[in-house]
């Protein structure tokens, strides 16, 4: 919740927004100043402000107090007891002085904020107002420049400089200022008096003096530096008041000085008044629109500028160059305003003008008209209305699309008459690998607007061009031309939203499915007569494994009882090409037992290693008498055999495990909920970067020697993507896992398992010495403290073992993650080891 002070200092801030608005849109400027004329003349310590006085001065913005105390000498401490509140920040000095209940201050504030900023809101939306901007850079870039040449209608005054060269019989200078009675001394000559006077006759005046009173001298006459004048700029300006300005300044110059002219002022009467009388009014739309300065008079002392409030502001906005806010004068039509706009954009709809005003009623009406007619041009504006001048539509009326293989695709120029091979003349204009032998043709009925297809042969038109077989086009349509690998549902997945689209009730989407053995089956336009010839040709053709010319149409209908009647219609496809109907599904059945290339893969101590491709039922013997049987050097029992889908299952598993411990450590949880003896944060980092290496093996125990034993009994059949690899026989013992040295050893039948874990180096701290297992050389599991194998030394350990010393997970807090990460890592080195003694 906001405290009562910042509520009230945001109050405020908007208040004086809005204030600052108020009061510039009334002359009470002038007014302000009269009143505290009686204390702005004076030094503060001589007279003591009114209590009237003061209230009025404070309501006004501290930018107008600054701007006021300024402009009469006073300064702005004297006035707000020793302190001044920030230009762009409200007066806070006062306090409340009514009596009102808190609670209820705080409930007006929060309505004056609601209400402030909604008109805020509307301010933002407003165009700008012509001609604002060239107030923008300040009053110091537009000071009038003090070198330039003096005009000869110039009027001296107390405080110029007069220069005066002597030359001749006497050479001198004499740098003089005109004194406050209008004189200049002159040396050897006295006073004269200049002030009124023209610098034309100045001159002429010092020359017949000098040469009358000095014999054999003449003069030089030129201005030194200028005075300054005091000047009143009041009305609708940003900063009101009285500025110092220099002597050649003219309106434009003291505007600049007072700040600019604000959004309710005028720019096109602004009025010079001289000892009340008025001498006349500039327009600085004759300077903005036509470079035209010769209303922009030269000021005197004492001068006032008003700028009054606009009347007759029109906005336009639309398809014209410079939309803003303007001010008519006299001529108040539409082509009036926009060629005060910039004239049309070249994008623009000049028969399309909608006015909006207020009428009589209080109520906004809607007035349209047409700019390219003489009364639309001549169409007479009202004080307040709001023009927009249409912008031209973003589609193109007349313009042919080409989709998919062609060379240059894109946008073609529709005119009557033209065809397909107005804009594809011959098979050069496609890329290679196009199927010329169809292509669909999108059109927009000029009747109903709706979307119709119709399939065509780009190699029959090209054939005979200007026939039938030569499509003509019409604006809006579109042709995709198709290749022989892309997705053809995918390409035309706009077209078929379309004709979702426009389905009705008592009109179905005109949309076809065909399913089985085609390139690339899936979901079509329903086509003009489309038969099942034109569909199978549309999805690409038969495949390899298409069973003759059978298919089926499955089709329903809507019976007079609104009930679904499905019928299944069996067709020959070499017969006469049967037409389809709205949600026909064609089915292209398949050859009976029709598969893929099927392969496996035997590498190792075979005669003949490779890949192989294999049939339905075809087993491991089978294909192991093809590759040539063993070598001599084969060590069967140690065979690697793996399957594609339990590769992916492993993979699956690593993936899930991986992100569980990446969440894990992301969370902070570096020891993983680990209990008695902390896990270090490292560790898991390396067992993160463990599984990203890890790749699986997906590999399936089986004992090869039985099989080659009794083949009858033992042999199984193959899958796509199997695996078999012979290694070859290797004399040694691995030991992996919470050992201090996991490495091979040589076999030596004499060893039982812990003696090899003692060749390692011992377990590590970590290690579940309950739960060591091994793994045999074909990949069955077996656990020696269970078969007492520890005790039997010459049992158990045979050459390709592995021996494999888990982590201890009882001694983590029920954190299963870690030890099915070991168990997956543990299992892929076991297999990498076997693969690895090829």
């Amino acid at each position: 919740m906001k405290s009562l002070t910042q509520k009230i200092t945001t109050a405020l801030h908007k208040h004086w927004l809005h204030h600052s608005r108020t009061l510039k849109a009334t002359t009470c400027t002038l007014a302000t100043l009269t009143a505290l004329g009686s204390f702005a003349t004076v030094p503060a310590h001589a007279q003591t402000p009114s209590a009237a006085q003061m209230a009025q001065f404070k309501a006004m913005p501290p930018a107008q107090q600054k701007a006021l105390a300024k402009s009469m000498g006073i300064d702005i401490a004297d006035l707000t007891g020793g302190t001044q509140a920030p230009a762009d920040e409200p007066n806070l000095s006062e306090k409340p002085t009514d009596d009102t209940n808190e609670d209820n201050e705080l409930l007006d504030v929060d309505t004056d904020i609601e209400m402030d900023e909604d008109e805020l809101k509307e301010e933002e939306e407003k165009l700008p107002v012509f001609g604002l901007s060239l107030f923008k850079e300040g009053a110091d870039l537009f000071r009038p420049p003090a070198n330039i040449p003096v005009p000869a209608n110039y009027v001296l005054g107390p405080e110029d400089t007069i220069v005066i060269q002597l030359y001749g019989k006497e050479n001198a200078t004499h740098p003089l200022t005109v004194n406050r009675e209008g004189q200049i001394q002159l040396p050897n000559i006295g006073p004269i008096t200049v002030a009124g006077m023209t610098f034309a006759k100045m001159q002429e005046l010092i020359n017949v003096t000098v040469a009358e009173r000095m014999v054999g001298v003449k003069a030089s006459t030129t201005i030194g530096s200028l005075r300054t004048i005091r000047v009143f700029v009041l009305g609708e300006v940003e900063h009101p008041g009285s500025f110092s300005v220099g002597s050649l300044s003219t309106m434009t110059n003291a505007i600049f000085a007072s700040g600019g002219i604000t959004e309710v002022g005028s720019l096109r009467n602004i009025q010079l008044k001289r000892a009340g009388q008025l001498l006349g009014t500039m327009d600085l739309y004759d300077l903005l629109l036509a470079g035209d300065t010769s209303g922009d008079q030269r000021l005197l002392p004492g001068d006032v500028i008003f700028i009054p409030p606009a009347h007759n502001t029109v906005e336009i906005s639309g398809g014209v160059n410079r939309p803003a806010r303007y001010e008519l004068k006299n001529n108040k039509t539409l082509a009036a305003l926009i060629k005060m706009a910039g004239g049309l954009s070249n994008t623009s709809h000049a028969a399309k003008v909608m006015i909006t005003r207020v009428n009589k009623t209080g109520e906004r009406s809607l007035v349209n008209t047409d700019y390219t007619q003489a009364a639309g041009k001549s169409f007479k504006l009202h004080d307040g209305d709001q023009v927009i001048i249409g912008d031209a539509l973003e589609h193109i009326d007349n313009k042919i699309m080409i989709h998919g293989s062609a060379k240059r695709p894109g946008q073609y120029s529709w005119r009557p008459g033209i065809r397909f091979t107005d804009i594809i003349a011959n098979p050069y204009q496609v890329i290679p690998g196009t199927d010329i032998d169809i292509a669909l043709l999108q059109s927009m009925s000029p009747e109903t607007g709706r979307i119709e297809t119709r399939v065509f042969s780009p190699s029959a038109a090209w054939v005979k061009p200007y026939t039938d077989l030569d499509p003509v086009l019409n604006g809006y349509d579109e042709i995709y031309l198709f290749d022989l690998t892309s997705d053809r549902p995918a390409m035309l997945e706009k077209t078929i939203e379309l004709l979702q689209q426009q389905a009705r009730f008592k009109e179905r989407e005109q949309l076809v499915y065909i399913t089985g053995s085609v390139k690339f089956p899936g979901t079509y336009p329903l086509t003009t007569n489309m038969s099942t010839q034109e569909l199978i040709e549309l999805a690409g053709g038969l495949t390899e494994s298409a069973y003759g010319s059978n298919g089926e149409i499955t089709r329903y209908e809507i019976s007079d009882e609104l009930q679904r009647i499905v019928m299944h219609v069996n067709v020959n496809l070499q017969d006469e090409p049967r037409q389809l109907a709205p949600g026909d599904t064609l089915n292209i059945k398949q050859v009976p037992l029709w598969k893929k290339r099927e392969t496996i893969t035997v590498d190792g101590e075979v005669m003949f290693p490779g890949v192989y491709t294999i049939l339905p039922g075809e087993t491991l013997m089978d294909v192991l008498t093809r590759a040539g049987g063993l070598t001599p050097y084969a060590y069967p029992v140690g065979a690697v055999f793996s399957r594609e889908e339990l590769r992916n299952l492993e993979q699956q598993r690593l993936d899930e495990l991986r992100s569980k411990l990446e969440a894990d450590i992301a969370i902070g949880n570096t020891d993983v909920g680990v209990g008695k003896k902390d896990l270090e944060n490292d560790e898991a980092e390396k067992l993160l970067e463990k599984i990203e290496d890890t790749r699986p093996l997906g590999r399936m125990v089986i004992d090869l020697p039985i099989i080659l034993d009794d083949p009858a009994s033992n042999d199984f059949p193959l899958e796509d993507g199997d695996e078999l690899i012979i290694p070859r026989y290797k004399p040694s013992v691995t030991v992996i896992g919470e050992v201090q040295y996991p490495t091979s050893h040589f076999y030596n039948k004499k060893l039982n398992a812990g003696e090899y874990i003692k060749r390692s180096g011992g377990t590590k701290k970590h290690a579940d010495t309950d739960r060591i297992y091994i793994v045999k050389a074909n990949g069955r599991v077996i656990e020696p403290s269970r078969s007492k194998w520890f005790k039997v030394k010459t049992e158990g350990i045979e050459p390709g073992d592995t021996i494999v010393i888990p982590l201890d997970t009882d001694r983590v807090d029920g954190l299963e993650i870690w030890s099915k990460t070991t168990q997956i890592l543990y299992q892929a080195a076991l297999g990498a080891a076997a693969v690895g003694s090829l």
